[in-house]
């Protein structure tokens, strides 16, 4: 189940319209990934307000991002050069999953990134 709903995505970003359901569980799924399924273990609801707000917009910014990236996001190349001209792909890789800083700048403020117990 995503922790984000149609309405709230559209209020935040709106990029996404094929499949946002989908998409957005596809989001939940890996956000929960990267916080070490620690939101799974307490239970969404059960988080103070805060870190569900931080939770949702991580969500949003990270189904934007598999929405705009999805192709490239699992490419054995991190970037490539021809002559004079590179391009590199700079996403930051927690866990296996490839996400943008702000993803992870959203979901350090919740605490539930710490690898510590």
């Amino acid at each position: 189940m995503a922790y984000v709903d149609e309405a709230y995505y559209s209020s935040f970003s709106g990029l996404i319209t094929d499949r946002l359901l989908s998409k957005l569980e596809k989001a939940t799924d890996q956000i929960n990934s990267l916080t070490y399924n620690r939101i799974v273990g307490v239970g969404f609801d059960n988080l103070i307000l805060f870190q569900q707000d931080k939770i949702k917009k991580a969500i949003c910014i990270h189904a934007d991002f598999m929405e705009q990236y999805g192709e490239y996001i699992d490419m054995p190349l991190s970037g490539f050069s021809a002559g004079s001209i590179s391009v590199n792909f700079n996403a930051q890789k927690v866990n296996g999953i490839t996400t943008t800083q702000e993803v992870i700048n959203y979901l350090k403020q919740t605490g539930l990134t710490c690898r510590r117990l």
